[in-house]
């Protein structure tokens, strides 16, 4: 038998008693499957839209014609209290905010409007939320019409409604939480085999270590991909417009969010000692970073330090990668960087995790 059909027999054989046992089938695809089709169409509609947050102090006649211009843009207006923009704007969960201050009817009617302006710490000049504050000011001041509105719609794609794209960003992120987790669960037989013996058996029938290794690496591949071709074929059933940035870059996106979480699990396997650590570790480790991605929020309302602490997580790289190929520039363009720092955990993640496993083996 030679080393690749002693790999695939690996694979198959392990990936044969994962779904032989039914509490992995609901697990590793009916616990995925009612997240990405229920559980998803709950978080989605949130918005991604540009937030206007608008304290109104005054309430005068150019106050409400201020709001009423504000809210003919695309942008999402809201009232609030100047305590609550004020911790919005601290939280980092808008970048700026707009206050009417109580002689705000007197000033336009004095030609002379006076705004507020709130910066918080991701304000940056030119906010298109400032511009258009200060268009509509001198507009009620000069009984002129505002400008049009200089807002450039960025995808998703024409070929995307842009109201679905936040659920594919969420059964997305779902899909990485659970492949995560999954593979890093499926690791534990690794430990099981040495265990019962299995793993020393194997090796003193003259299996090499390393096919042995990459046998259940090629196991975690084909199960994630498993995964993902459920979620994202019930979904599309459904509606889902995955396609709607072509099938590469959709499968760039699947293959990397694979490739990361194999390697990944590899290396919990490696660096734990007994199946109940690696299990421990799946159910932290792959919730962390789904809670730290952006699986279950858009990022943009969690404070400034937990979005920069994200970029830590697969789960927002894998995310972005969607995102960048929707939205900018589909396979490859855009999604570059994403990706590549996908195939780097996972890379990382392997090396760290066959060391280990060595270590164990001898």
């Amino acid at each position: 038998m030679n080393a690749l059909k002693r790999v695939w027999t690996i694979a198959a054989t392990a990936l044969w008693r994962g779904y032989r046992r039914p509490v992995n089938v609901l697990l590793g695809i009916g616990l995925p499957l009612f997240f990405g089709v229920v559980v998803s169409s709950l978080f989605a509609g949130t918005g991604d839209g540009t937030r206007a947050v608008v304290v109104d102090l005054d309430g005068g006649p150019a106050a409400q014609a201020f709001v009423k211009g504000l809210e003919a843009t695309p942008m999402q207006v809201s009232r609030s209290t100047r305590a609550d923009a004020e911790e919005q704007l601290a939280a980092a969960r808008i970048p700026v905010a707009v206050v009417l201050p109580e002689d705000f009817s007197a000033s336009v009617a004095a030609g002379h409007p006076h705004l507020e302006l709130l910066h918080g710490p991701t304000y940056e000049p030119g906010n298109l939320v400032e511009r258009r504050a200060r268009a509509l000011a001198a507009s009620l001041a000069t009984g002129r019409a505002a400008p049009e509105l200089p807002v450039r719609t960025v995808p998703p794609r024409d070929t995307v409604d842009a109201d679905r794209y936040p659920y594919l960003r969420i059964v997305f992120g779902f899909y990485a939480m659970f492949a995560l987790s999954t593979l890093m669960h499926q690791a534990y037989e690794l430990h099981e085999e040495r265990e019962n013996g299995t793993l020393a058996r194997m090796l003193a029938l003259g299996v090499p270590f390393a096919e042995v290794v990459a046998g259940r690496a090629l196991a975690l591949l084909l199960e994630g991909a498993v995964q993902g071709a459920v979620m994202i074929g019930a979904t599309a059933a459904l509606g889902a417009p995955w396609l709607g940035a072509g099938l590469p870059a959709l499968a760039l996106s699947v293959v990397a969010t694979l490739v990361c979480a194999s390697g990944l699990a590899l290396a919990v396997a490696g660096v734990t000692r007994t199946a109940a650590q690696v299990n421990n570790v799946a159910v932290l480790g792959s919730t962390a970073a789904a809670m730290l991605g952006g699986a279950f929020w858009p990022l943009d309302v969690v404070p400034a330090f937990v979005q920069k602490v994200g970029h830590l997580s697969p789960v927002y790289w894998a995310v972005d990668s969607l995102r960048e190929a929707f939205a900018f520039g589909g396979p490859i363009v855009g999604q570059a960087q994403a990706l590549a720092v996908l195939v780097l955990m996972g890379a990382l993640g392997a090396a760290v995790g066959v060391t280990g496993l060595r270590r164990l083996a001898e």
